[in-house]
């Protein structure tokens, strides 16, 4: 076994650490890294795209208009973050 020292302890590994990297290593090692980004990429993103999705519905918070269309209960109309149009009434 290989006995690794450092600062506080002495830890002895229960492997031997194997000599320079091969050729086939150098080659292989980028290929794997790129595809288990792939899979994080296809499996991972559509259910963390989901997880950080706003729990409120953009249709609750306000529907953009070109112009005033008459007044809506519950409703302002007024320019904000997504621009001009309806927004839901926060005093209410």
């Amino acid at each position: 076994s290989l006995v690794v020292s450092t600062r506080s302890a002495r830890v002895a590994l229960p492997f031997q650490m194997a000599g320079a990297p091969s050729q086939a290593t150098k080659v292989l090692a980028p290929l794997v890294a790129v595809g288990m980004a792939g899979c994080f990429y296809w499996f991972a993103e559509p259910r963390l795209r989901a997880a950080l999705a706003p729990i409120v519905p953009a249709r609750l918070y306000g529907e953009v208009a070109p112009s005033f269309q008459g007044s809506r209960p519950g409703w302002v109309f007024k320019t904000d973050h997504r621009g001009v149009g309806y927004y839901c009434d926060k005093e209410e």
